[in-house]
């Protein structure tokens, strides 16, 4: 009865060892992917669960509402949605945090200002006064960050500060909303300003990451969706918010496209997908 049991160890070890090899490979294929040159107008892009999304432009690394819901089970990389400090220290980092819900704002982001050099924080209330933190607290505030131009639209539907916002940098656009959405139908007044505020702007939207509440009588699009998305109009958008249940941005990207949108919809399919953005299209690794 030994032999068998030791052949099971051996074997088990040998998958564990081979997880091991395959998480490092791809911890190197991202490194590859950060160093990579982008032009203006291009990014790379990785989703890191939830609504945490990194944005690789030509000159800068960009990461929003990053959360770790769950501890990973190899080394941390962009490639299996998790942030390793060291793997992006060479990277001009800006961390964007919408607002303080758990799964929004996760601590373990103020732990990389000490591994990574050039590291900007960005929240959308205010969260500490030291000078190192840019906290965004203004209504539809827009405020210049070195390269960057962040505007920003305010809600406190629950009770606590919130915005969404709105990035412009190296020839891109980029949206994030943040809990901006409702599931009033039609769309709650506020939010319908709020949209209409950022339309007015005038910025062609590149990328846009949405979240998607779906219907109170349980459809996967909600009237909100469709407001942002066409008055917004970006080349390229991601549902997001549903982590743990990507099958659902799968379910609203099929069900959209059968609508009259301009805008490409793209779903994420686990933590750690990564596509690339150039010439207002998407491309899935």
């Amino acid at each position: 009865m030994v032999e068998p049991t030791m052949k099971w160890l051996s074997n088990a070890s040998l998958i564990l060892m081979m997880g091991a090899v395959t998480a490092t490979a791809r911890a190197q294929d991202t490194r590859a992917v950060l160093t990579a040159e982008l032009e203006l107008g291009e990014a790379t892009i990785w989703y890191l669960g939830h609504a945490g999304w990194a944005v690789k432009t030509r000159d800068n690394l960009l990461i929003f509402d990053y959360w770790e819901s769950t501890a990973p089970r190899s080394r941390r990389s962009l490639s299996n949605g998790y942030v390793d400090p060291a793997e992006i220290a060479d990277q001009n980092v800006y961390v964007f945090v919408s607002h303080s819900h758990g799964d929004h704002y996760d601590p373990i982001i103020l732990e990389w200002q000490s591994v990574i050099p050039n590291i900007t924080y960005v929240f959308g209330w205010e969260f500490a006064t030291e000078s190192s933190y840019v906290c965004l607290t203004e209504p539809r505030e827009t405020r210049r960050i070195d390269g960057l131009e962040v505007s920003t639209i305010n809600h406190d539907f629950d009770g606590i500060p919130e915005v969404a916002f709105l990035v412009t940098l190296d020839s891109l656009v980029l949206y994030h909303s943040g809990d901006h959405g409702t599931w009033s139908d039609p769309p709650n007044s506020v939010f319908v300003d709020n949209i209409d505020y950022l339309a007015g702007l005038g910025k062609q939207i590149d990328v846009a990451f949405i979240s998607t509440f779906g219907q109170r009588g349980g459809g996967i699009i909600n009237a909100g969706d469709r407001y942002s998305i066409e008055r917004l109009s970006p080349r390229v958008m991601f549902p997001m918010h549903h982590g743990d249940n990507e099958d659902l941005y799968e379910r609203f990207a099929r069900e959209i496209r059968r609508e009259d949108v301009r805008t490409a919809v793209y779903d994420a399919t686990r933590p750690g997908d990564h596509f690339s953005y150039k010439s207002g299209r998407i491309e899935r690794y």
